[in-house]
């Protein structure tokens, strides 16, 4: 008899759900192929990528390494800095997942980055004639492993590589690719910074290359001024994520940074989704205290579906 799965209710998040090509395994489908497992491996690290308030390119948080290889502690920075971040999404969409990256200065030879991520699914379960589930659900997940350097060239050029381990499972098939990022920021003036960078590129330009995708961002912080007794600034930000046969996503973000103690982020993320146009909030909430970093964020999904939320925490070594 033949088997199909059952299908959680699932907004109308276009790349997540053509990515979970699950719903092939349906009644007389074909097994998934592996271009639609790279894609899950793809798609599911675009739903973290969702809760981030800051621009890829220029992104600086604890998991920043993931998002961009151009991330470095500078001179009068930490020698060591770890970061750990987990993604949560509602029961109805069930993806959750979790970061964790290790930066290492290396005095002049630049900074080492690390990082380990998985993030899958769940929930999804096969059924027969009766809408009961089998025993076992099916596995969908990717899971990443990252080792890259990243040098400050000059005073205003920070320019980094990273080898990526890809894998991505999809029932019964799963694939293993391997990357080659690239990134580069550049502080055209004090304050501004602009940033492009690329993320699971395959530098075979092979099929895996059709899960990859391209980034450019900038971020201005104000001069200082005091506030609540600390120096503060605002920042402003623009991002734009360029994806294989899609149309570009872009985030506008800006936020009140008081100190290291305190930031204050929100902004709107645009994309188009099946021909339609898809706006989705954004907020982020930085608390600093002495080493530590503390790291709330939420993207508000569309259509009123549901959020998926980001915890983090970093901290700091000299």
């Amino acid at each position: 008899m033949k088997s199909r799965t059952r299908q959680p209710r699932i907004a109308p998040m276009r790349r997540l759900v053509a990515a979970c090509g699950v719903w092939l395994l349906a009644l007389g489908a074909p097994a998934p192929t592996l271009a639609q497992v790279a894609a899950i491996a793809s798609d599911l690290w675009r739903v973290a990528a969702g809760t981030l308030v800051e621009p890829d390119a220029v992104a600086s948080g604890g998991a920043a390494p993931l998002w961009t290889p151009a991330v470095v502690l500078s001179g009068s920075f930490a020698r060591v800095r770890v970061g750990i971040e987990t993604i949560h999404a509602p029961s109805e969409i069930g993806v959750n997942g979790g970061i964790a990256a290790v930066g290492v200065r290396l005095g002049d030879l630049g900074t080492l980055n690390a990082v380990y991520g998985h993030i899958g699914l769940g929930d999804l379960v096969r059924t027969e004639t009766s809408p009961e589930g089998l025993t076992g659900s099916l596995p969908a997940y990717a899971q990443l492993l990252s080792l890259g350097a990243a040098r400050q060239v000059s005073p205003a050029l920070v320019a980094g590589a990273a080898f990526r381990l890809q894998s991505g499972r999809l029932a019964d098939r799963g694939r293993t690719q391997v990357g080659l990022d690239v990134g580069v920021v550049y502080s055209i003036m004090p304050g501004f910074r602009l940033g492009v960078t690329t993320r699971f590129w395959d530098p075979t330009l092979g099929r895996a290359e059709k899960a990859s995708s391209y980034a450019l961002g900038g971020e201005y912080r104000t001069p200082g001024f005091p506030m609540w007794g600390t120096e503060a600034a605002f920042v402003a930000r623009y991002g734009a994520t360029l994806l294989h046969g899609e149309s570009p996503q872009h985030l506008i973000s800006g936020g009140l940074a008081l100190g290291n103690a305190l930031e204050l982020d929100a902004g709107t993320a645009y994309e188009e989704a099946a021909g339609e146009s898809v706006w989705r909030g954004r907020f982020g909430l930085t608390v600093g205290a002495g080493r530590y970093r503390i790291v709330v964020a939420r993207d508000g999904g569309v259509n009123g579906f549901g959020a998926t939320y980001r915890f983090g925490l970093a901290a700091s070594f000299r």
